[in-house]
């Protein structure tokens, strides 16, 4: 009994495909892609940003820009290869720090607590 498994376990293996085999990769990857926002904020700040993007086999590279809250802009160039993601930043202007204006939407003030209670005192 003991040499019929030997033999079948035998037969198994030598019946089992030896080695991998090899098939080429599919096609490389190709893509572009991009898109802008430009608008203002409830603020009425300015807000703009944007990305771009383009992969044609194995690089990748694009840029990206975001108008920053002091008035620069901020721009990200990169490329994409198989070391890792390598960006470069540049800054475009002079920051400016503009005084905060207040809020003019349309909600009204709250009210304090003195407006809602009245003030403490004597019964």
């Amino acid at each position: 009994m003991k040499v019929l498994v030997l033999l079948l376990a035998v037969a198994a293996a030598r019946a089992a495909p030896q080695g991998y085999s090899y098939a080429p990769p599919e096609p490389a990857p190709a893509y572009n892609f991009g898109y802008t926002v430009d608008a203002v904020d409830a603020y009425r700040q300015p807000v703009q940003f944007g990305h771009s993007e383009g992969r044609d086999g194995v690089r990748t590279s694009g840029s990206y820009y975001v108008l920053l809250p002091d008035t620069r802009l901020m721009r990200v160039s990169y490329y994409v290869d198989e070391t890792g993601f390598h960006p470069t930043y540049t800054f475009e202007g002079t920051a400016v720090y503009p005084q905060p204006q207040p809020y003019s939407g349309g909600q009204a003030a709250l009210p304090t607590p003195s407006q809602l209670y009245g003030t403490p005192g004597r019964k």
